[in-house]
């Protein structure tokens, strides 16, 4: 058994622990390979706001690049409707945090990227069929013409990951099939032998994981599990209860229909209140 690194949990004990920046880089460099990175380090998790009380954030992971750059990953595995948004309010903390620490005659920013991994189409996106979208912030009329250098937000859509192992082995993308397809798996494809990611299986391992970290994992999986039960649970109700008022809807216009029926053919008022249980204001209203 291996644990799901879509768990944020797992993901973060994965990519988030000190001695796995060997798999982080590969992460960052299979999401972003257009910027060379070649190195990265692991930073706090954590962010604070302007004051001692303001509301803080757990980021999965937060790194540094060899270019100066930050990074931000976060791991969603439940869809969220204003995914985006908690996107952009995770970027402000680090955003303050670097202007608190740093020179305060400029505002001068180094590039913040802030990547959401989802195992669902993030709504409220204008969709296309690439799993991984960079945003920045740009000229409304002229896209070309970007406005700052300094916030970028990608987006790795696993659900439009549909290769098959052997069309993703030696690219970028094997590191994001494993993201995905680890959970499901019963033991290790031999197509892994020998490759940076057999680290990554041997790491996943529950049975030889310590009991802490079993037990945190074994919480959290089934925190999502009772969450995603709750969710389906919450609709399945609300698609009987829709049915039934539909069934309910459907029967009380059968009776309307009949009833004028009956009117239009001089059937008295009484044996219509008789055959169709209507009231005497129901029926006179029909042809109003």
């Amino acid at each position: 058994m291996f644990i799901d690194p879509r768990i944020d949990y797992a993901f973060k004990l994965i990519f988030g622990t000190p001695g796995n920046e060997d798999l982080l880089l590969r992460l960052v460099q299979a999401i972003l390979p257009e910027k060379g990175i070649v190195s990265v380090a692991l930073e706090q998790q954590e962010q604070v706001g302007l004051r001692p009380d303001s509301r803080r954030s757990v980021v999965d992971v937060r790194c540094g690049t060899d270019d100066g750059s930050e990074m931000i990953i976060e791991m969603q595995v439940r869809s969220q409707d204003d995914f985006t948004d908690r996107l952009v309010f995770y970027s402000s903390f680090p955003i303050v945090n670097r202007l608190q620490q740093g020179d305060n005659t400029t505002y001068s920013l180094t590039p913040l990227y802030m990547v959401g991994i989802t195992d669902f189409i993030i709504p409220g996106v204008p969709r296309n069929d690439d799993m991984i979208n960079h945003y920045t912030i740009r000229n409304v009329k002229d896209n070309g013409i970007e406005f700052t250098d300094s916030l970028h937000y990608i987006t790795v859509e696993l659900p439009k990951l549909t290769e098959t192992l052997q069309e993703v082995k030696d690219t970028p993308e094997w590191i994001l099939y494993t993201i995905k397809n680890m959970g499901s798996m019963k033991e290790m494809p031999t197509e892994y032998r020998g490759s940076y990611l057999e680290k990554m299986f041997q790491l996943s391992n529950f049975a030889s994981m310590d009991e802490m970290s079993q037990r945190e994992y074994l919480a959290r999986y089934m925190w999502e599990v009772d969450q995603r039960s709750q969710l389906r649970t919450a609709r399945n109700e609300g698609l009987a209860e829709g049915r039934a008022e539909g069934r309910a809807e459907g029967r009380t216009e059968g009776l309307f229909e009949t009833a004028r029926m009956m009117l239009s053919d001089g059937v008295a008022l009484s044996k219509i209140q008789k055959y169709t249980g209507l009231s005497q204001d129901e029926i006179l209203n029909l042809n109003k």
